[in-house]
């Protein structure tokens, strides 16, 4: 395990999480992609995916990628943004955080400035957050290389926010 968030594998491997189909679920982007759209700097991290369609002529230039497959990329990345709430804190690669806890944070949280200014005692008192969890949630906010990353994904309209649903044609209505 690499703890150099600047490490050029651990950027491709956060990247390749992020649009993984547990994730956010970005089809067309996968690793030789994630690798490509890294080597000409065209994304640097998870939150450059959303401005993807300001540089649609630089994807165009590349090799072995067509038009078509760049449309449906490009629609794709506009999907994933209405992504539930929970796909996105699992997207976001937390240390120790699966798809089952980021679930159980989306309830407990229902948005991500709540998730952000959890404390380690409230966190705690979620049956299936311990220490180690806990800790890795309070260290992932703190870092400001992932406050960046959250208020870029904010502004690219990324839904981080557990939408409230009503039960509709309910048995007695």
């Amino acid at each position: 395990y690499c703890t150099n968030a600047a490490c050029p594998d651990q950027v491709q491997e956060r990247l390749q999480h992020f649009v993984s189909r547990g994730a956010m679920d970005i089809r067309g982007i996968g690793e030789a992609l994630s690798a490509i759209l890294l080597k000409e700097e065209l994304v640097k991290d998870v939150a450059d995916i959303y401005n993807l369609r300001n540089k649609e002529a630089q994807l165009l230039s590349l090799e072995k990628i067509a038009e078509k497959s760049i449309s449906n990329i490009l629609k794709a990345v506009e999907k994933s943004k209405e992504r539930p709430f929970s796909r996105v804190i699992f997207a976001l690669g937390i240390r120790h955080v699966g798809d089952e806890t980021a679930d159980i944070l989306a309830k407990e949280y229902h948005s991500i400035d709540e998730l952000a200014s959890a404390s380690k005692e409230h966190l705690m008192l979620i049956p299936a957050i311990g220490p180690k969890i806990s800790d890795s949630i309070i260290t992932f906010f703190n870092q400001e290389e992932n406050q960046n990353i959250i208020k870029r994904l904010i502004e690219a309209g990324v839904r981080l926010k557990e939408t409230a649903t009503e039960p509709t044609d309910l048995p007695l209505t």
